[in-house]
């Protein structure tokens, strides 16, 4: 668990095509949020989907970074 732990809490440092990837991704949301805010009125279900936009957001870079190696100074 110990490993799944620092997988999951610790900094993993993207290269540039990780970082590259990630503002595809960062874009791609913007896009849609802009797209939700011209056609939703200015309802709770809307910051709903504001919300769960950013976590879309974050779970995907989570995704991306994953498969870089951790930053073994985040453990000190």
């Amino acid at each position: 668990m110990r490993d799944e732990i620092k997988s999951r809490f610790g900094f993993h440092k993207p290269d540039a095509q990780g970082i590259a990837h990630m503002t595809m991704i960062r874009k791609k949301v913007r896009e849609l949020a802009e797209l939700i805010d011209f056609l939703c009125p200015d309802v709770n279900e809307r910051q709903t989907a504001f919300t769960q936009l950013s976590f879309v957001m974050m779970s995907a870079n989570s995704a991306i970074v994953q498969k870089y190696p951790l930053d073994p100074n985040d453990f000190e």
